[in-house]
C-alpha cells in the first residue's frame, strides 16, 4: 500500500460517542464508544504493522479468514492460521512477529465493566482451531455485528448483546474442549488482579519495582497481592512489572536516534544498565543493542 493510499480515520468527538456510527476507513472499520469492528484487516495490518510492541487497553477477538500470523502475547508465542479464533484479554503486550502476504482477519475490540470482564473474558489467551461449522457460527456473529453497525436505526444494546453471545460461545467451546471452568463472576481475587494489571498497564515510563508500591493503592497486604497474582496468572508481581518494563524499553529502542541503553536504564530507575540488560535479555533472548539493530533492519526493509 502506498503512503497516499493510507486509510483515513475520522476523529471521534464527544457528541458522537454514544452513537453507533461508521468511520471513514474505506468501509472496513466501524467504531462505537467502547467497540471497534474490522471486517477486512489486510490493508490495516500491512500498512500499520507496528515497529514496536503494542500494549492493548481493550479486549480483542480475531477470526482468521486467510493466511497466518505469528504473535507474541506477553512474550508467549502463538501461530494463528486460517480458520482459527483468538481471544486476547486487555493488558496484553502484543507484537506481530510475522504474517503471510495473504493474511486477512476479522477483528473485534471491546471494553466492558470489570465484572463482565471477569465473567466472560478472564485473563488468559484463548486460541481455538475451529471446524467448518464452528467457523461459520463466528462468521455469522461478525456479519450480524457489521449489519447492526451499518443500520442507522440500530440500538447499541443490539451490538452489545451480539458481543456477549459470541463470548459465551467462545467460553462454551473452550470449556468443552479443555474442561476449564469459567471465571467466577465478581470474584474478589479476580477484581484485585484486574486492578493490579490496570496499575501496571497505565504506566508509560518508570514502574515501581516493589510489591508494596502496587499493594498499597489497592488496599491489600503485600503477601496477599503476591499470592493472588501468582495464583491467577502463574506469574509474580515483579514478572509482570518486568514484562511491561521491557515493552517500554522496546519502544524506546525502536527509535534508532532515541536514548542510549545507559540513558534508558537511568530513565526507568534501574540501578545500572547491566541490571536492565539482564532483565531485557531474560525475557527477549537479546541484548538491547541487538534488539535495536534488528528493529532498524526491519524498519528499513518495511519502508523500501
Amino acid at each position: 500500500m502506498k503512503k497516499s493510499e493510507r486509510p483515513k480515520v475520522q476523529e471521534i468527538n464527544n457528541s458522537l460517542k454514544d452513537k453507533i456510527r461508521a468511520i471513514d476507513f474505506t468501509g472496513m472499520n466501524f467504531f462505537e464508544k467502547n467497540y471497534s469492528l474490522v471486517m477486512d484487516n489486510s490493508p490495516v495490518v500491512k500498512y500499520f504493522a507496528p515497529d514496536a510492541p503494542l500494549h492493548s487497553s481493550e479486549h480483542r477477538v480475531l477470526l482468521v479468514k486467510k493466511g497466518s500470523v505469528d504473535y507474541s502475547l506477553n512474550f508467549m508465542n502463538f501461530h494463528v492460521s486460517e480458520g482459527d479464533l483468538l481471544l486476547v484479554p486487555a493488558n496484553f503486550i502484543i507484537e506481530i512477529e510475522e504474517f503471510t502476504p495473504n493474511f486477512n482477519a476479522r477483528v473485534l475490540t471491546f471494553r466492558f465493566s470489570d465484572m463482565v470482564d471477569t465473567s466472560l473474558v478472564g485473563f488468559d489467551v484463548i486460541h481455538l482451531k475451529l471446524g467448518q461449522n464452528e467457523y461459520q457460527v463466528f462468521e455469522g456473529f461478525f456479519q450480524m455485528m457489521h449489519r447492526v453497525l451499518t443500520t442507522p436505526t440500530s440500538d447499541r444494546r443490539d451490538f452489545e448483546h451480539l458481543v456477549l453471545s459470541m463470548l459465551f460461545r467462545i467460553q462454551d467451546i473452550y470449556a468443552e474442549r479443555y474442561g476449564k471452568q469459567k471465571p467466577i463472576f465478581g470474584d474478589r481475587k479476580q477484581q484485585v488482579f484486574s486492578k493490579f494489571m490496570q496499575l501496571v498497564s497505565q504506566a508509560d515510563d518508570k514502574l515501581p519495582r516493589s510489591v508494596g508500591a502496587y499493594a498499597e493503592p489497592l488496599g491489600v497486604p503485600n503477601n496477599y497481592l503476591s499470592v493472588i497474582v501468582k495464583e491467577i496468572s502463574d506469574r509474580t508481581v515483579m514478572e509482570w512489572v518486568d514484562i511491561k518494563t521491557v515493552m517500554i524499553i522496546k519502544a524506546k529502542l525502536s527509535d534508532p536516534t532515541g536514548p542510549t541503553v545507559d540513558q534508558i536504564a537511568y530513565q526507568l530507575g534501574f540501578s545500572s544498565s547491566s541490571q536492565m540488560i539482564r532483565v531485557f535479555k531474560k525475557l527477549t533472548g537479546k541484548t538491547p543493542l541487538e534488539y535495536r539493530k534488528e528493529r532498524s533492519k526491519v524498519q528499513k526493509k518495511k519502508h523500501e
